[in-house]
């Protein structure tokens, strides 16, 4: 065979693949309405693991379609809407069938809770509405779309209620609509719980830019069984502490020089891949810091174990400052990183840092500062912010770093040694210049939450409407989708993006929520499995308890196929 008939037959495989992919793609203006449609609400930190529940636990190989809204160079920030086949292995009432999940984003964890415990309608997306006659497209059009590589798309959507333009809000967007499920990182009674700062806020409509109509604001659990919400478990996800980059390499000076890193850590200022280099903080001094009780970083103090005589300095000695090669900022008062009310990372951090709202007398995080210039500048401190989500938290930090406003939360455009309550898998490319630090002495990595030496994480939850609701089929849809988000198998390709330089962070499954899974010593990445959980004696997961083993009664292979639950000693 000659090289260029082996070229020709090389391209009309492809040719052939390609036609092949184009046509397994589902879209409204291809292939028309889906048959079963359902929508749903709530936390961001599970929107890596639901694309990959929806491609491995629901979908046909090949199909799904993602749409997404586009605010800046943030894509499915507040919307996102999935079509596709269900797969053969789904019901018979979904397999085969043309399947839209939409998962809307905006309002985080709380908007996954009080709107089904409350009967609260809401903004979704949908990409099935038909043209307004206005010559605008509506969603069902290719004309009201972006492509964003292979069977992505992407649209601008207004976040103010505008009715005109093709980014119109009526192009998109249905209002009043009830979600049929909701996703949570954490119990969903952990957000039920009035007058705390759990219990979630409002967010503005994008279609009214008003508040969101009706909302309830002494909801409790009860509201969840009256309504015959069913709560269904998934697996855990890793949170953590992240500090603008200036304060770390700070910190990883003063933690030398009082004898706890490395000796060669001067000439590895900066240094993020080892996890002995990386800076620790207790849960206690946590605790005093997001409770607002430090107020300026000079009166936090080091005995300096480096020098003869041992001198006391504190954090904001010049000789701290220069051997981690930063600048004094011009402010040190404590600038606090907490989350919007209603979000699962605070709620997870406030739970195991301070015990609130949990133990009696428990402190609450400090409040956050009116957020304005004057406030920033003037004497109040320590200053305290809100972000509404994780991309918000990034650009807050890094707003802090550089003396920037890109967040919104840094008006005075200062730099400052601050901190915020985030995520566990960002800025894995540390392409921002923030880090995580240690929190007793442990990295953020899902080994490290299985060895019991990582506090902040939790398991989450998938709220479904009952089937006299909603119907039996999409209660099937959601059961499959929660099931997807506990599987081991599922949450191991989700974590290739969540790959810290220290070690792998992310989401996994736990001995409770995956019948089927063995735990592996050492921690194998392949094998997201934590022998931990959280969960009380009526079944559900609950923030306000110490997590411990599990047994699930699974043969492990490694050790002689006991069926006793095996943990590692760290």
């Amino acid at each position: 065979m000659t090289q260029a008939h082996t070229l020709k037959t090389l391209a009309a495989a492809v040719s052939l693949l390609a036609v092949a992919q184009s046509a397994n793609a589902l879209t409204p203006w291809d292939n028309g309405p889906a048959e079963v449609k359902i929508f749903t609400s709530g936390g961001a930190a599970q929107d890596r693991a639901i694309e990959e529940a929806i491609k491995f636990g629901l979908a046909a190989p090949g199909t799904l379609d993602v749409f997404q809204d586009l605010q800046g160079t943030s894509k499915g920030r507040r919307f996102q809407g999935f079509y596709f086949t269900g797969a053969a292995s789904l019901p018979a009432g979904l397999a085969g069938k043309r399947i839209y999940v939409e998962k809307r984003s905006l309002g985080a964890a709380g908007y996954g809770v009080v709107p089904l415990a409350g009967n609260i309608g809401l903004d979704h997306l949908d990409i099935f509405l038909p043209n307004k006659g206005d010559g605008t497209f509506g969603s069902s059009q290719l004309g009201a779309w972006q492509a964003d590589g292979a069977k992505f798309w992407k649209a601008e959507i207004t976040n103010t209620g505008g009715s005109s333009g093709q980014s119109a809000w009526n192009n998109y967007l249905v209002q009043n609509q009830l979600s049929d499920g909701g996703f949570t990182g954490v119990d969903a009674p952990a957000l039920l719980a009035p007058g705390t700062d759990n219990y979630p806020e409002l967010v503005k409509e994008p279609s009214t830019n008003a508040n969101t109509a009706g909302w309830n604001t002494s909801l409790t659990p009860a509201a969840l069984i009256a309504n015959n919400i069913a709560r269904v478990p998934t697996g855990g996800l890793v949170y953590g502490i992240g500090v603008s980059l200036d304060f770390y390499k700070v910190l990883q000076v003063a933690q030398y020089k009082s004898g706890q890193l490395p000796a060669d850590t001067l000439t590895n200022i900066g240094k993020y891949d080892d996890e002995s280099y990386i800076p620790s903080l207790s849960r206690d001094f946590l605790a005093s810091l997001l409770a607002g009780s430090i107020k300026n970083w000079s009166d936090v103090k080091i005995v300096d174990r480096s020098v003869a005589g041992q001198p006391v300095l504190p954090l904001t000695d010049a000789s701290i400052v220069g051997a981690a090669g930063v600048a004094l900022p011009p402010s040190t008062k404590v600038a606090i990183g907490r989350r919007n009310k209603g979000a699962a990372i605070g709620a997870v951090s406030y739970a195991k840092v301070l015990g609130y709202p949990y133990v009696q007398g428990a402190k609450s995080p400090k409040a956050a500062a009116l957020n304005t210039a004057a406030i920033d500048n003037g004497a109040t401190a320590p200053i305290a912010k809100n972000p509404g989500g994780a991309n918000a938290t990034d650009a807050l930090l890094v707003d802090w770093q550089n003396g920037t406003n890109t967040s919104g939360f840094n008006p005075a455009l200062k730099k400052f040694w601050g901190f915020a309550v985030h995520g566990g898998d960002r800025n894995a490319n540390v392409s921002q210049p923030w880090r995580y630090v240690k929190i007793d002495g442990a990295a953020p990595t899902i080994a490290n939450v299985a060895n019991g030496s990582y506090p902040l994480w939790a398991e989450g939850e998938v709220l479904i409407r009952p089937a006299s609701a909603i119907g039996a089929d999409k209660v099937a849809a959601l059961e499959a989708f929660a099931s997807a988000l506990a599987n081991v198998s599922v949450l191991k390709t989700v974590n290739t993006n969540a790959v810290l330089p220290f070690g792998q962070s992310g989401v996994f499954a736990t001995t409770r929520t995956d019948s089927t899974a063995s735990v592996s010593v050492p921690f194998d990445a392949e094998n997201p499995v934590v022998p931990l959980s959280h969960v009380t004696p009526n079944g559900f997961t609950s923030l306000g308890v110490a997590p411990v083993a599990f047994n699930n009664g699974v043969a492990n292979p490694d050790f002689g196929g006991t069926t006793n639950t095996v943990i590692e000693l760290k």
